[in-house]
């Protein structure tokens, strides 16, 4: 058993997720805690050379009796679920922690003992939530810093330096990222009216636009892109991992995207960005009061509707915007932090 306390934080999947974990995961461990972290295979790159983790664990690498069992030799004294699933719940009843904390609706029910009740309209950033955490610890989550970490080895920036100077960047050159793969319906803004705002990029800023994919996602982009009349719009270098998708948007001077992963992997390397926003709050997937972080919706009444998918059925918040629109208020962004 561990001399310092032990918490166990279960999430399980999003990237995204598992970065905004990462202020609460520094507190604890500032405030004497050993913490581990258990998640998904592809989640947990995110995690593999954060210094505040003591230990790693990956879902994949374990039966269920298996994990149940080493989880209950560690004795920890905290629990914190983030998933609220059947599987993270029979894990947290019989994990033997004498704090057992998840956000659920009303009281706090079985198997957990602490209900966390998030600030949602104080402080509507998502990290703030998760901070409120320490609570059940008897610790006031004010005052902690709320930055996203997620550090990179040398050598992955050193490589990514080197394909970028080989995909035709040079240094001074405006360069700017995109992710226009949303990964639900919900935020599925059409490809060819970001492939229009980049080419405007280039026009206006001489921008260098590179499209973040993946190797599913890489044939639909390569014919897209070769109706584009400049080659300064183009794939991005591979990025295999997530260290080197990490690695490619700390070197860029813009994401621009949907609200996604990528962004926030983008926030945590201290780089601007600009985000479409359809379903969800910008206020919730926001640093507050960094003007580093620009953003566009629709403004439709419905929105932010909060769903996975529309609930009317017509995506009017996607649709509806417009190439105009977004280019308008990325270009004044692009302006405001640049003073171009």
């Amino acid at each position: 058993m561990s001399k310092k306390p032990g918490v166990l934080i279960i999430r399980t999947r999003m990237i995204g997720d598992v970065l905004l974990d990462t202020p609460l995961i520094r507190a604890l461990r500032r405030k004497g805690f050993e913490v581990h972290y258990l998640t998904g295979r592809a989640a947990s790159e995110i995690l593999a050379w954060n210094p505040h983790i003591s230990r790693l664990f990956r879902r994949e690498d374990y039966r269920f009796v298996e994990l149940l069992k080493t989880v209950r030799i560690n004795r920890y004294y905290a629990l914190f679920d983030f998933m609220h699933n059947l599987w993270s719940m029979a894990l947290t009843a019989f994990s033997g922690a004498d704090i057992r904390a998840a956000i659920t609706e009303g009281d706090a029910v079985f198997p957990y003992n602490f209900k966390v009740k998030p600030p949602y309209e104080a402080k509507p950033y998502t990290v703030f939530h998760r901070l409120e955490f320490l609570r059940t610890l008897g610790i006031d989550p004010e005052g902690f810093s709320a930055d996203l970490e997620f550090p990179l080895p040398d050598d992955i920036l050193k490589t990514m330096e080197e394909r970028l100077r080989e995909a035709g960047w040079r240094k001074g050159e405006f360069l700017v990222a995109v992710h226009a793969d949303p990964g639900s319906p919900v935020r599925n803004w059409p490809l060819d009216r970001f492939l229009s705002v980049s080419e405007r990029l280039v026009k206006e800023f001489d921008a260098r636009v590179l499209f973040i994919w993946t190797p599913d996602k890489k044939g639909m982009l390569e014919t897209a892109l070769a109706a584009v009349k400049t080659e300064k719009v183009s794939l991005a270098p591979p990025t295999e991992t997530l260290h080197h998708l990490g690695a490619l948007l700390r070197l860029v001077d813009l994401f621009f995207g949907v609200d996604s992963g990528p962004r926030h992997i983008a926030i945590s390397q201290g780089t601007p960005t600009f985000a479409i926003f359809t379903h969800a709050s910008p206020a919730g997937w926001t640093p507050p009061g960094d003007p580093r972080h620009g953003h566009v919706s629709k403004g439709l009444p419905c929105q932010p509707c909060g769903k996975p998918r529309c609930p009317l059925g017509t995506y009017e918040c996607l649709k509806t915007l417009s190439v105009e629109e977004v280019y308008g208020s990325l270009r004044e962004f692009i302006k405001r932090v640049w003073e171009r």
